[in-house]
């Protein structure tokens, strides 16, 4: 049996293995556990109070929100009508598109401003902490895309 195809069924149907991405990525299946995480390591790391990690927490649902609402748009069956036909069905194509823009442009203030809540609720210590932590974990994304 061909090695691909037993490593590709083994990660289709494996219930561990649905709704993860290619990494486990932060919000997937697990989103409402590893939000939860994740607000943990921040108010560790940042000492954070209860407002701000409260604050956090709601950035990081405005994030989920708008990740669950653009997957919703361009589900299975959409993307492959597309294809469906003879010809690349552009119209329904750029139709589709314009519909995930107008969904991040509807989500856009909403994410701006659960940001901006909390990061004006830290202090200046706790500001630039976040900033090195950002500065590492984009060095680190920059350093794989890389490889």
């Amino acid at each position: 049996m061909n090695f691909f195809r037993r490593w590709h069924a083994h990660h289709d149907f494996h219930p561990h293995h649905r709704g993860h991405g290619r990494h486990g990525h932060a919000f997937g299946r697990h989103a409402d556990g590893m939000a939860g995480h994740l607000v943990a390591r921040a108010a560790a790391k940042l000492d954070l109070d209860d407002e701000q990690q409260r604050l956090l927490g709601a950035w990081l649902n405005e994030l989920q929100q708008q990740r669950q609402a653009l997957q919703g748009l361009a589900r299975g069956p959409e993307l492959a009508g597309l294809i469906a036909g003879e010809r690349f069905a552009q119209a329904s194509a750029q139709q589709l598109l314009d519909a995930r823009l107008d969904a991040l442009r509807a989500a856009g203030p909403g994410l701006i401003g659960a940001f901006a809540a909390f990061f004006d609720a830290l202090d200046a210590e706790q500001r630039q902490v976040l900033r090195f932590m950002w500065r590492r974990v984009s060095h680190a994304r920059r350093r794989g895309n890389d490889a």
